[in-house]
């Protein structure tokens, strides 16, 4: 029976597919076993590993060189690659048929999408959510990351030193990326802020996502609460907190956060909220990026028009296009 090694983007649909526990497809079958009684012929493999992976299209194989292409078969297509491919970077899943994990799914993306796209897809795999299109929000909460940051860099630096095509893009999207992200959104805000100013983004990488800061004393009294989990949090003290739900703040919840940033800047840190509204709104973004460099005592030149320009894009690329009232408004400061 021939090997066959799935890789690349159906692989990547493997995962999303395993990750959700309900998926009628996948039962927690023991690693390695075999489905069948019989050794499949290659288009019952083919078939079979389409399933598993709930690929639409044509299944990726992974094989080492051109000459190891599998001929022309319109449900496969053969990806040659050249990185470490050894035992333990390989699911198991019988009927001859193993999925590459997804340290080496990242490596391998990297040739097919830029940087930005690539920190989607990693910010998801050690992220804690799946994404599910049935789903209302389109993803769900509290999966099990399929990898770690530190995993991610281990083997997207191994392929680089190999000179693996696609590696060195990967290891530039990691800079990009935070372990811990609790949903898509969060994750696009985290490559905004990481993306250097030049490219549109805020250019304030170093933060954690969604870990357990405790309080000093006088703050914990002021707030009533001992610990935080703030959505970003940098190394000097600034945290910073999404709230997804709210399009704008209103006048008594910009009240509410004021008190709040004096409470947290009294021991020397510092809260900043952001909102679906910041997102989609070039203005507001602006706004956001100010107060963060202020927070993280950056000294800056002023934006020039063509890094706010990149914002904007960028902006748009991430949350969609500006809010009606966002450009209504941004209209009317022009004319005025």
């Amino acid at each position: 029976m021939k090997s066959l090694r799935i890789g690349f983007e159906s692989a990547l649909s493997f995962w999303r597919t395993v990750r959700l526990a309900d998926h009628p497809i996948w039962t927690g079958v023991p690693e390695g076993r075999v489905y069948g009684t019989r050794e499949l012929a290659l288009g019952e493999q083919v078939e079979r590993a389409r399933d598993l992976c709930a690929a639409d299209g044509p299944l990726d194989v992974v094989v080492p060189d051109v000459s190891s292409r599998l001929g022309r078969r319109g449900d496969v297509r053969s990806r040659v690659w050249a990185g470490p491919l050894l035992e333990r970077h390989l699911l198991l899943v019988g009927d001859g048929i193993s999925v590459c994990r997804p340290v080496v799914v990242f490596v391998q993306l990297a040739t097919l999408m830029d940087d930005i796209s690539l920190a989607e897809v990693g910010y998801e795999l050690v992220g804690n959510y799946a994404l599910a299109k049935d789903s209302r929000r389109g993803f769900e909460s509290d999966a099990e990351p399929l990898a770690t940051m530190e995993e991610l860099r281990a083997y997207a630096s191994a392929a680089r030193a190999l000179g693996v095509r696609g590696a060195a893009r990967a290891v530039r999207a990691l800079g990009l990326m935070a372990d811990n992200s609790n949903s898509p959104k969060e994750s696009c805000v985290g490559i905004l802020l990481a993306l250097p100013r030049v490219r549109g983004g805020a250019g304030v990488p170093g933060f954690r996502m969604n870990v357990t800061i405790r309080l000093p004393e006088e703050l914990a009294d002021t707030l009533g609460q001992r610990t935080i989990v703030p959505d970003f949090s940098w190394p000097n003290g600034t945290v910073g907190e999404y709230d997804s739900d709210q399009e704008h703040l209103s006048p008594a919840a910009r009240a509410r956060d004021e008190r709040k940033r004096r409470a947290f800047r009294s021991v020397g840190m510092d809260c900043i909220t952001m909102t679906k509204g910041t997102f989609r709104s070039n203005a507001e973004l602006n706004l956001l990026v100010g107060d963060l460099e202020g927070s993280l005592r950056l000294q800056r030149r002023p934006p020039t028009a063509r890094i706010l320009e990149a914002r904007a894009r960028l902006r748009e690329r991430l949350f969609g296009p500006e809010s009606e009232e966002a450009a209504l408004e941004a209209l009317h400061g022009k004319k005025g």
